[in-house]
């Protein structure tokens, strides 16, 4: 009862991970990276902050269609997870809670298991969905409550799953086979087809829907005032790209901020 409790929210696009007593999780990205700049590097996870130029990056991702396949390249990430640079343990003293999809196939928990035991020695695991975990936390701040209602958004699709008394009610979950990634390949096509071609720079749409993208609360109201002449339209903003040479990381001003870096702005 006196080990350490080690979690790894084990995402298709991020893996989120942290001893269960700390404040905030290590967030890195659950791929090998390769940069045209670079090409006889792989950038492992958050190793992308060290690349010089991350336009037209190619991925090498564990997984396909929300399921964990590639396990060549899950292993050398996890590698580098578990490594000092990263997240250092030892798990002969440690109890390794990690998640997985819902309606995960038998082969693949098999796998993750024989992976975790005989190649890094786990003395105990716990293969769990994200969403009983959520689940778990509010009902035990809220103990008053007999049921929730679960809504779990991931990169390849979208689960709704209910939960009575803590315990998930397989009948009634429901799959939407939409999620992040294909949100920013909506942005990559538009964005493609009225101003700059960007179909190679997922990396950087990414984080262009990370920082300017937000959900509406009132659809229509928001469609009329995004149609709106620029001095009355609360919506617009400029988004200034990355060049790699003066500006590492794109960011959002308003249209009335004006600046030197004018040449990479684009508009949404």
């Amino acid at each position: 009862m006196n080990k350490q409790v080690l979690v790894l929210d084990n995402g298709a696009n991020a893996a989120k991970v942290g001893f269960s007593n700390a404040t905030e999780p290590k967030v890195i990205p659950n791929c090998i990276m390769k940069a045209k700049s670079e090409r006889r590097r792989p950038f492992i996870g958050d190793q992308i902050s060290e690349c010089r130029d991350a336009s037209g990056l190619f991925y090498i991702l564990p997984f396909q269609k929300g399921y964990l396949l590639n396990w060549e390249a899950e292993r050398n990430i996890w590698e580098y997870i578990f490594s000092k640079d990263c997240c250092p343990v030892n798990f002969n003293e440690t109890c390794l809670v990690i998640t997985e999809p819902y309606f995960n196939f038998a082969s693949i928990q098999e796998a993750m298991t024989e992976i975790l035991f005989e190649e890094y020695e786990c003395s105990s695991l716990l293969r769990i969905n994200a969403g009983d975990l959520a689940a778990y936390r509010y009902m035990k701040e809220n103990p008053g409550e007999m049921c929730c209602l679960l809504v779990d958004v991931g990169y390849s699709f979208s689960h709704v799953v209910p939960y009575i008394k803590g315990k998930k009610i397989k009948a009634g979950i429901r799959r939407i086979d939409i999620g992040g990634k294909a949100l920013t390949n909506h942005l990559k096509d538009i964005i493609s087809y009225r101003q700059l071609h960007v179909m190679d720079e997922t990396y950087v749409m990414n984080q262009v829907k990370e920082d300017a993208c937000f959900v509406s609360h009132d659809f229509n109201g928001d469609m009329k005032e995004a149609r709106g002449l620029l001095g009355k339209n609360s919506i617009v903003r400029d988004y200034i790209l990355p060049d790699y040479t003066t500006i590492r990381r794109g960011y959002v001003r308003k249209p009335e901020e004006s600046g030197e870096d004018s040449e990479q702005v684009s508009k949404y």
